[in-house]
């Protein structure tokens, strides 16, 4: 399947990325619609691997699966606070029957790649790509092995090192694991490390430079309360000592689809999907351990 697998052409979107304006970061109470929580969760129609710079044109752009088909597509950005005019493009296909990990340029040549885990096998997977909004001729590489029972959490340069890794969470304990990585194309030699306990109930929103102190963090949803949180990282290879932050509120029903700095105003923002209408909403952050005060804005439909 080399992140192309196939040979099927460009598609013409029937559905909006609409970035629309000022992400309101986190509050979800009053900001992020607390009080009008959505349904219970159920898969949309799209799954999303991640929110990156695809095509190297320095906007941050959305790639999908659509899971009907299993179509892998490329929906570019514009860095705008309103409706994204660029149509979508097939970047793939035969993408079901795999979970995301995310997409990032996990061998540093300078192009996002997507890393995927097979779920019948639990083999991790490099799907290098080539920042063309087309199908990538460069071959898939195993990565892992054994990966069954672990949810990827998050893609980053965890221990600021240079090189990108990966976060897990084992399902079966809680337990947060740091996978370092050596920016190859083959398996990574450096043991894993463990970073935390206790996370069973809670959602990962990714793991970003959340309040721009230099660190990755990890922002993550309480499912039992929809309270969103912050957990600042301090870029080692352990537990991190800095007290977690309260964000958010009412998240309950919404899908995480990225944290990225969609508008390019420097500040990282959350995308996320309400299950029960699938419209992609733009939440903007402003950098700060707490609520953010923005206003969050529709940025897409049918999702």
């Amino acid at each position: 399947m080399s992140i192309t697998h196939g040979d099927r052409e460009t598609g013409e979107s029937d559905m909006r990325i609409t970035i629309a304006a000022v992400l309101a970061g986190v509050a979800a109470s009053a900001l992020l619609g607390a009080g009008t929580p959505a349904a219970a969760a159920s898969e949309g129609a799209f799954t999303v691997a991640g929110t990156r710079d695809w095509d190297h044109d320095g906007h941050q752009d959305i790639v999908v699966r659509d899971n009907a088909g299993g179509d892998l597509w490329l929906y570019p950005g514009q860095s705008k606070r309103g409706y994204s005019t660029v149509p979508r493009v097939k970047i793939g296909n035969g993408w079901n029957g795999y979970e995301f990990a995310g997409v990032t340029d996990w061998d540093r040549d300078g192009h996002q790649d997507i890393i995927v885990t097979e779920q019948a096998t639990g083999d991790l997977y490099l799907y290098p790509g080539q920042s063309k909004r087309g199908y990538s001729t460069a071959p898939r590489v195993k990565i892992g092995n054994g990966w069954q029972g672990f949810r990827i959490v998050g893609l980053a340069d965890w221990d600021r090192d240079g090189h990108q890794d990966i976060v897990v969470r084992n399902e079966s304990t809680g337990d947060l694991w740091l996978y370092p990585g050596q920016s190859k194309r083959g398996y990574s030699t450096v043991p894993r490390a463990q970073i935390g306990n206790g996370w069973t109930g809670f959602t990962v929103a990714g793991v970003t430079d959340w309040d721009r102190d230099g660190h990755q963090d990890i922002v993550t949803r309480d499912d039992s309360t929809g309270n969103l949180w912050l957990y600042p990282g301090q870029s080692k290879r352990g537990y991190s000592t800095v007290p977690r932050v309260q964000i958010g509120n009412g998240w309950t029903g919404y899908t995480f689809s990225g944290l990225t700095d969609w508008d390019k105003d420097g500040h990282q923002d959350i995308l996320v999907r309400n299950d029960q209408t699938r419209d992609l909403w733009l939440y903007a952050g402003q950098s700060k351990r707490g609520y953010s005060t923005v206003p969050p804005v529709k940025i897409g439909n049918g999702w």
